[in-house]
């Protein structure tokens, strides 16, 4: 198993990647994506040897800083932290983005001490008598179909939103007609001599039209730009799937780490 992990290493060493480019989904070969996606079902089941194995193999098809990132991740949870430490340096020379950077670098200061560690012959378990805290840091998951539900609820409350300003638009604009014709029939009524007395019911209803189609158009505005924003967010989500975030409990305190998609 050992010389299986060194020579995955160095196969994913000797691949120049350093600044590359994180490849297009459009771009990225179906096979390499499958068996990406196979690496990540390994890797939550726990089988690291196996995620590892397909990670590389989709790596020398597709070379991508989130592929070295994953497979940082598996060899540190097997436990080779010198392979982990390995993989999380080239992924921090690689276009990493700044919350996977932030990330990589402190898993590598946690299996650089690791290593520190073997190097002292110093054992890793705990002393006799001391709480033993599961390693797995698959305490809670981000489920994968959660985002694509509350996408489709946003957009489809933007719509209603638009349809609903729409709609106020349209009252909006009845009594903005209204009031424009009780005002023109006040004055009519002025230049005929009229009483105010008489004049009065006509003047009221065409204030309180133009009340209406105040509160009506501002109410409509604002649901059609609401409408606009929420619909875009539910568009963007369902187009950007989010990162598998997991949070473990470690001997001190909280792990938080993620697998990165194409």
């Amino acid at each position: 198993m050992r010389t299986t992990a060194i020579i995955l290493t160095t196969a994913i060493l000797c691949a120049p990647v350093a600044g590359r480019a994180e490849p297009h989904a459009a771009t990225v070969p179906a096979k390499a994506r499958a068996l990406a996606d196979r690496g990540r079902a390994f890797h939550d089941a726990g089988d690291y040897d196996s995620a590892i194995a397909a990670f590389t193999q989709a790596y020398a098809i597709a070379p991508s800083p989130a592929l070295l990132f994953n497979l940082a991740q598996s060899y540190r949870l097997q436990g080779n932290c010198d392979s982990a430490a390995l993989m999380y340096r080239r992924y921090l020379t690689s276009s990493a983005t700044p919350e996977g950077r932030a990330l990589a670098e402190t898993h590598l200061a946690n299996v650089e001490r690791c290593l520190r560690r073997t190097t002292l012959h110093i054992p890793a378990q705990p002393a006799p008598g001391s709480l033993v805290v599961p390693a797995s840091p698959d305490v809670l998951a981000t489920p994968a179909t959660a985002p694509s539900r509350t996408a489709q609820r946003e957009k489809d409350v933007g719509i209603g939103l638009v349809l609903g300003g729409g709609v106020a638009l349209a009252v909006a604009t009845y009594y903005a007609v209204t009031a424009h014709d009780a005002q023109d029939g006040v004055e009519a009524a002025y230049t005929k001599g009229a009483k105010w007395k008489d004049i009065a019911p006509l003047d009221a209803r065409g204030k309180a039209a133009a009340t209406i189609a105040k509160v009506a158009g501002a109410g409509g505005a604002l649901g059609i730009a609401s409408g606009i924003a929420l619909y875009m967010i539910g568009t963007y989500t369902t187009r950007t799937p989010p990162t598998p975030m997991m949070i473990g409990l470690r001997g001190h305190g909280v792990e938080v780490s993620m697998l990165w998609s194409f």
